[in-house]
């Protein structure tokens, strides 16, 4: 039985330590696979991260154990977790929310601003967020097995009549807020 998990949670990147954090995302990312049965995306700058994870049920809940003890990820918030049919990610990619052109159209198209917010978003919001990024020709996402789901980046042929995003409608699962994520030291 397959899975889906789509979460965010805030980064505790510190000024000047982005370089490093950046690099320990990309390595511990590399351990997903559609190889291992997980597929996904996870998009992240200095304040956010937010991922999709899918999987067998297993799979994906001790990914959910593991992000729960994860130092650079505070707040984790889970927006859905639930059983699904077919996946949406065919490989996994992982994605930096720089600023680019390309980056700044998706912000506006689900977010309130040209700087992501996934505080405001729905989950069906932030799995479109996520799959829409990390299908973007770009150097800011390093991706395995997606090559097919690459979304140009200027269309070579113009639509008749442009139409609204169609958004996925969002599961019937309540958000879960999780405050604390890692045991309290005593100083």
């Amino acid at each position: 039985m397959l899975s889906r998990l789509v979460f965010y949670g805030r980064t505790n990147m510190k000024i000047g330590e982005s370089a490093g954090m950046i690099k320990s995302i990309l390595a511990a990312a590399s351990e997903y696979s559609p190889a291992q049965g997980l597929t996904g995306g996870l998009v992240f700058n200095e304040k956010f991260v937010m991922e999709v994870i899918e999987g067998a049920r297993e799979q994906v809940s001790k990914r959910l154990r593991a992000l729960f003890e994860d130092p650079r990820i505070e707040d984790l918030t889970v927006l859905a977790i639930n059983t699904i049919d077919k996946r949406v990610f065919e490989g996994w990619a992982v994605g930096y929310a720089g600023r680019t052109i390309d980056a700044e159209r998706l912000y506006l198209k689900y977010s309130a601003t040209v700087d992501i917010n996934p505080t405001i978003m729905s989950a069906g919001a932030v799995l479109d967020f996520i799959r829409e990024f990390c299908a973007l020709d770009t150097l800011y996402v390093q991706r395995t097995g997606l090559a097919e789901q690459r979304i140009p980046a200027h269309p070579t042929q113009p639509s008749a009549s442009p139409r609204p995003p169609q958004l996925r409608p969002d599961p019937p699962v309540e958000t879960i807020k999780v405050v604390t994520t890692k045991p309290l030291t005593n100083a």
